[in-house]
């Protein structure tokens, strides 16, 4: 990874620039633009203003507390592409912790080219549970 990537990256760690403007950077390094991209015929989505809801909201009558979490899907974008800043041998380590715990997973599968097929499934899914205390939704918008 060159040095400009990794700065943009820590920037973006450090909370000196926005998911939105890294992700301009990043993609000007790269000599992309959305514009390119729109004319190269690949699917571009716009995650400004969508977000990842959580919300915990109590049942009448009961001293539950309310949560409500509200998440950028441009941070998640973001996320994908700081995935690339974990060592080989960590991710290693994180591969093999949650395989031990029986959850398949490998940080090597997580491609930011993959993210459109990420967004649509997002904006598909509602998660919704009903239980005597509370009522809990996750979903996308």
């Amino acid at each position: 990874m060159n040095e400009e990537r990794m700065r943009i990256l820590n920037m973006l760690a450090e909370g000196k620039l926005s998911a939105d403007d890294a992700e301009k950077l990043l993609q000007a390094l790269d000599g992309k633009s959305n514009d390119a991209n729109a004319t190269e015929g690949s699917r571009s989505i716009d995650v400004k203003g969508k977000y990842l809801y959580v919300q915990v909201d109590p049942k009448e009558g009961k001293s539950s507390e309310r949560v409500s979490v509200k998440v950028p899907l441009a941070l998640v974008k973001a996320g994908l592409n700081i995935t690339k800043l974990i060592p080989a041998d960590a991710q290693e380590k994180i591969q093999s912790s949650m395989h031990d715990s029986g959850i398949p997973f490998s940080l090597s599968d997580i491609d930011p080219q993959n993210f459109q097929e990420i967004m649509e499934a997002l904006e598909q899914m509602s998660i919704d549970v009903d239980t005597d205390e509370s009522t809990v939704k996750v979903f996308c918008r």
